[in-house]
C-alpha cells in the first residue's frame, strides 16, 4: 500500500476517455488503494489543487495530449512546477502525441513518456516511482540528453480492465475495440503497433449495467468507442463478423430496456465504407438507435486514398452512404481537405464526390489534413485547403450540407508544422 504519494491528472473532456480508462487501471490494483487522486480541471488553479496535497506526498503529475494540446500542455505543467516549486513533481507524459514524438514532450516538459497504452505502465510507475528508469513501457532523457526507451509492456486484454473509472464517476463512452487493423498513414492508431483486441459482450454489459445504474434518474444512453464499429467481433480487425455485432447490441439491450438509446456507428465509433452492406445497414437499423452515421470517406479521389493507404474506393463511399440513406439515416462522411499528394484533378474528384454524396442526401464533415507525430505523414506539409475548395465549401455549408472544422485545423496544421520543425532543429542540434 502507497500512501506517501499523490497522482494529479488533470482532466478535459477531450481526454475523458484515457483519463478515465488509466484511473480505473488503478482502482483495480489493490496494491495502490492508498494512493490519492485527484482530477482537477485543466483550468483548475494549480497552487489550490497542490494545498491538497500532504507536503511529504511525492506528486506524480500525470497528462494525456493530442498533437493539437502541446502548447497548452507545456504551458500546464510549468504552472505546476512553479506552484509546487519546493515539491518534487515527477511529470508523466501519455497520449498520442507523446507516443509518436517522446523526444519532444520530453524536452519540452515531461520526465517520463508512456509509449502506446498504459494501463500497465501507470500502475507500475506508481508502485516503482523512485527508479521509473527501470519500468517497461516508457522514454526518458539519458545524461547525454538523448531518448532511451524501455522494453515494451505486454498487450492487455480488455477484459481484464475496466472501461471508464466508476469509483471516481468518470463514465465515458465504453471502447469495444482497440487496435486497427488499417494502416491509414495520416493516423497516429497505426503507429502504436497494437494488434486488434475487442471487449466481451459480457463485460460491455457488465459496466453498461454500472452506466445504467448511475443513471437511472433518466433515460440510459450508450455509445461505444471504436475506429471501426462494425469490425467487432473480427479477429482480424477486417472480416465482417455480424453474428458478434449483434451478440453485443442484444446483450446492451437486454440491460438498458425497450427506453434506453444505443448509439453505434456515431462519435465516437464512425464506420467504413466497405463494411456497409445491406446486412450491416439491416442491423444498425433494428439494433441500434442511431439517427445519424459517420462514414470514413475521406477523399473522392482513388489516387488520394491509394497514397494514404485507406483500403476503399470512392464509389465504396457512394454506395454506403446510399445504402444508409435508403434505411433512413442521416448520414455524414468524413473529407479531409490537402492531403499529401492531392493534385488540382484531385480536388475536382473530390468537389465532383462531394456534390454526389450531397445530391444523394448525405452531408459532408470537413477536416483539413494534420500533420501528426508518429505517421509516415509526419513530415509531410501541412494541409491547405485549394482555392477551389473554397469556392464550393461556402456554398455547401449556407445550405447545411457542409459542417466541420477544416479553417481551424488549417490554422492547427500549419502550428503542428513549424512545432515539427523546432523539434527537429533542437534534436540536430543536440545529436551534434
Amino acid at each position: 500500500m502507497n500512501d506517501n504519494i499523490s497522482l494529479v491528472f488533470p482532466y478535459h473532456p477531450v481526454n475523458g476517455n484515457a483519463i478515465s480508462a488509466l484511473i480505473a487501471s488503478i482502482d483495480i490494483d489493490p496494491e495502490l488503494v492508498g494512493i490519492q487522486i485527484l482530477i482537477p480541471n485543466l483550468k483548475a488553479d494549480p497552487t489550490t489543487v497542490l494545498a491538497k496535497i500532504p507536503k511529504n506526498h511525492k506528486v506524480v503529475l500525470a497528462v494525456s495530449l493530442f498533437s493539437v494540446q502541446f502548447a497548452t500542455y507545456e504551458k500546464l505543467v510549468a504552472s505546476y512546477r512553479r506552484s509546487g516549486i519546493t515539491r518534487e513533481i515527477l511529470v508523466v507524459a501519455g497520449g498520442p502525441h507523446p507516443s509518436g514524438d517522446p523526444f519532444s514532450t520530453l524536452h519540452a516538459f515531461a520526465d517520463i513518456v508512456c509509449i502506446g497504452e498504459g494501463e500497465l505502465v501507470i500502475r507500475d510507475l506508481l508502485k516503482n516511482y523512485t527508479d521509473p528508469k527501470n519500468i517497461r513501457g516508457i522514454a526518458f532523457l539519458n545524461k547525454n540528453g538523448l531518448v532511451e526507451k524501455t522494453e515494451k509492456q505486454p498487450i492487455i486484454k480488455l477484459d481484464d480492465f475496466p472501461p471508464f473509472s466508476v469509483k471516481h464517476n468518470l463514465f465515458r463512452p465504453i471502447e469495444i475495440t482497440r487496435g486497427c487493423a488499417w494502416k491509414c498513414r495520416f493516423c497516429q492508431i497505426r503507429s502504436r503497433g497494437q494488434p486488434v483486441r475487442h471487449r466481451s459482450p459480457e463485460i460491455v454489459a457488465k459496466y453498461v449495467a454500472l452506466t445504467v445504474e448511475k443513471f437511472k434518474e433518466r433515460r440510459a444512453d450508450i455509445r461505444f468507442i471504436s475506429p471501426n464499429a462494425l469490425s467487432y467481433g473480427a479477429s482480424d480487425g477486417r472480416t465482417l463478423r455480424l453474428d458478434k455485432v449483434v451478440e453485443l447490441l442484444k446483450a446492451v439491450r437486454e440491460v438498458i430496456g425497450p427506453e434506453g438509446k444505443i448509439y453505434f456507428g456515431s462519435f465516437p465509433s464512425e464506420v467504413r465504407p466497405e463494411t456497409l452492406t445491406p446486412e450491416s445497414v439491416n442491423i444498425l437499423r433494428n439494433y441500434s438507435d442511431s439517427n445519424s452515421i459517420i462514414i470514413g470517406g475521406q477523399s473522392g479521389s482513388e489516387h488520394v486514398l491509394q497514397l494514404s493507404d485507406r483500403g476503399h474506393t470512392p464509389e465504396e463511399t457512394k454506395r454506403g452512404a446510399k445504402l444508409l440513406l435508403d434505411a433512413g439515416f442521416e448520414v455524414f462522411v468524413d473529407i479531409i481537405f490537402g492531403l499529401p499528394g492531392e493534385r488540382e484533378e484531385d480536388v475536382e474528384q473530390t468537389i465532383t464526390h462531394m456534390k454526389e454524396l450531397t445530391a444523394l442526401g448525405a452531408k459532408i464533415h470537413s477536416h483539413t489534413f494534420l500533420p501528426l507525430v508518429g505517421t509516415p505523414f509526419a513530415n509531410k506539409k501541412p494541409g491547405v485547403i485549394a482555392d477551389r475548395y473554397k469556392e464550393v465549401l461556402p456554398i455547401l455549408q449556407g445550405s447545411g450540407k457542409l459542417k466541420g472544422q477544416h479553417l481551424k485545423q488549417e490554422n492547427d496544421a500549419k502550428l503542428l508544422a513549424e512545432q515539427r520543425q523546432t523539434m527537429m532543429r533542437e534534436r540536430e542540434k543536440r545529436q551534434h
